[in-house]
């Protein structure tokens, strides 16, 4: 694909929606949106449960989008002829501790926004201090080539496993040696994958680093253009996406020292008549090897993601999911057992020919122009809509199973304990069990929560798991602190004088402290003698009385006891 985001842009804004709503085609999940209203947003990253950065190509913003709002929180000066722009972000491995965010895109020379005033495509690093971004330091971390382009700008960047940034260049249709043409000129960054130290120096041990700069940088070369980029949440290696010009896109597992093969080769050495891969620039120590799945017919693939999670079911858990710029769709694949391909099933030759061919891996559909595919904090897999300007957030049709409740409250020994759980999401009715830990003996699940009449005085721990309608199942533990039960020992009133000064406390045992003393409705003391909320029976008693008073005192839980005393002024 030669100009991915110009000419569907064009094309949009000047014809009807082309494009369906999201639709996933697994009947149990759906796609909903997250936020819109963003302008041709091109990825994203999450810095915190519902908080996300998010870039837009043209305007050089970089927004957030934080319960549902998008705000800005950057804005850079950028070129956004063709395919230039801002094009790249990644959050820095210790990101909660230092805020470092990479940015990857096109610098304009002039005084703001440009369309044809390219710089450079540049990173440059930026410090997050939590409601702003800022540059970090005034150089860049990697500047690379922009002409002649405008498009193959590449500018997808990632930090990986081994705490190193990735960034994609693309050819930017130069004819060079990177590009595969042995007379042509020398390496000059493009068609490369970088593989940098976090502050752009070369990274060691990388694949030529005997060979000095520039090659000392490079992880992969012969590469066409990508806008995709992950690594194996398994085996930790780099996979990524590549456009062909008019046939062949590709998914290729990056080994060091790849060769992707362009310009002399594009999709599976079988199936071309040159005499690729034979003919290519070898860079020494590098290597060529057939993409992992080929598109015939040119869909423009973006992202690539690992799905590291069961939110959308086990089956899907560490598979892989790719986007489409001109279609709007995603695709699943399936690894193989070594993780090193794809199971294609029938599709032997790993070449979609056709849409037959393709249905298999079709997973969502009417996406309009899938730009970034991440994977959430909560586990769920995120779209980016260039034309759209939207991301949505593809769950289960059925909202997943969750136990809300975060504690239970303490209980006492004789005092009848009745909670429920909180339990939303799964196919009700919900059944309740014990699962690990002890429950306090007295207590036990119902078909809401739990309840009883405690007998024993300890904190407790136990595991309860709710299992819906369907089978599903989630499981929390909690604990439980069981208080002594309330009471008011046996004790006597002393004896007060009328005329002097009377003092006299009561006193409670268990229960949970502090504890409210009150006069239970219709006793009253001697006047003018008072009782204080903590216990205290005082005053200056004028006459001579005797007769019974009850007394309450009620726990921190809200248990109450009571007692008849005899109060005597002689």
């Amino acid at each position: 694909m030669k100009v991915a985001f110009l000419a569907l842009a064009v094309s949009i804004a000047f014809g009807a929606r082309a494009f369906a709503l999201p639709s996933v085609v697994e009947p149990n999940l759906r796609a909903e949106a997250v936020v819109s209203g963003l302008d041709f947003p091109t990825t994203m990253a999450f810095i915190g449960s519902d908080d996300i950065l998010v870039l837009q190509k043209n305007d050089g913003k970089v927004m957030r989008v934080h319960n549902g709002a998008a705000t800005a929180v950057l804005d850079l000066n950028v070129d956004f002829n063709d395919e230039h722009g801002l094009l790249g972000i990644a959050l820095h491995p210790d990101f909660a501790n230092n805020g470092f965010v990479y940015l990857y895109y096109t610098e304009s020379s002039a005084a703001g926004d440009s369309s044809n005033a390219a710089a450079a495509n540049r990173v440059y690093k930026f410090h997050w201090d939590g409601s702003a971004l800022a540059l970090a330091q005034v150089s860049p971390i990697l500047s690379l080539p922009v002409t002649p382009g405008p498009n193959h700008n590449g500018g997808v960047i990632a930090f990986g496993p081994d705490q190193k940034l990735y960034v994609i260049n693309g050819d930017l249709n130069r004819n060079g040696q990177l590009q595969n043409f042995s007379n042509g000129p020398a390496p000059d960054g493009t068609s490369v994958i970088h593989r940098l130290n976090d502050d752009g120096t070369a990274a060691a041990v990388n694949p030529f680093s005997s060979l000095g700069a520039p090659l000392d940088q490079y992880f992969a070369y012969g590469i066409r253009n990508s806008f995709g980029m992950t690594f194996d949440p398994v085996t930790n290696k780099l996979w990524d996406t590549e456009n062909g010009p008019n046939s062949y896109d590709e998914i290729n597992l990056v080994e060091p020292g790849f060769n992707s093969g362009w310009e002399s080769i594009m999709g599976p050495d079988s199936r071309n008549t040159n005499n690729a891969p034979q003919d290519l620039f070898v860079i020494p120590g590098s290597h060529y090897a057939d993409p992992k799945f080929s598109w015939f017919n040119t869909v423009g693939p973006t992202a690539i993601v690992f799905l590291n999670s069961t939110q959308l079911g086990a089956q899907y858990e560490n598979d892989v999911f790719v986007g489409d710029i001109n279609n709007g769709r995603i695709y699943h694949f399936v690894l193989n057992a070594n993780r090193d391909g794809f199971a294609l099933g029938t599709l032997t030759d790993t070449v979609a020919d056709n849409e037959s061919q393709l249905a298999p891996f079709v997973f969502g559909t009417g996406f309009n122009g899938v730009t970034d595919l991440k994977v959430g904090p909560d586990g769920f897999l995120y779209v980016v809509s260039l034309f759209d300007g939207a991301i949505y957030r593809i769950v289960p049709a059925v909202p997943p199973l969750t136990i809300d409740t975060i504690a239970f409250p303490p209980a006492q020994i004789g005092v009848p304990y009745v909670e429920d759980l909180d339990i939303s999401g799964g196919s009700g009715p919900y059944a309740i069990s014990q699962t690990g830990g002890v429950l306090p003996p007295g207590i036990a699940p119902t078909a809401t929560g739990i309840g009883g009449t405690p007998t024993t005085a300890k904190k407790f721990k136990f595991t309860l798991q709710v299992t819906d309608d369907d089978g599903a199942t989630v499981s929390k533990q909690f604990g439980i602190q069981v208080f002594k039960a309330l009471a008011i020992p046996p004790q006597t009133l002393r004896i007060g004088r009328a005329g002097k000064n009377y003092k006299a406390a009561l006193k409670a045992t268990g229960g949970k402290p502090p504890y409210q003393w009150a006069l239970k409705n219709g006793s009253a003391l001697p006047g003018p003698l008072i009782l204080t909320p903590a216990g205290q029976i005082a005053g200056f008693p004028v006459s001579a009385s005797s007769g019974p008073v009850t007394f309450q005192v009620t726990d921190d839980l809200g248990v109450i006891q009571e007692t008849t005393l005899t109060l005597t002024i002689n």
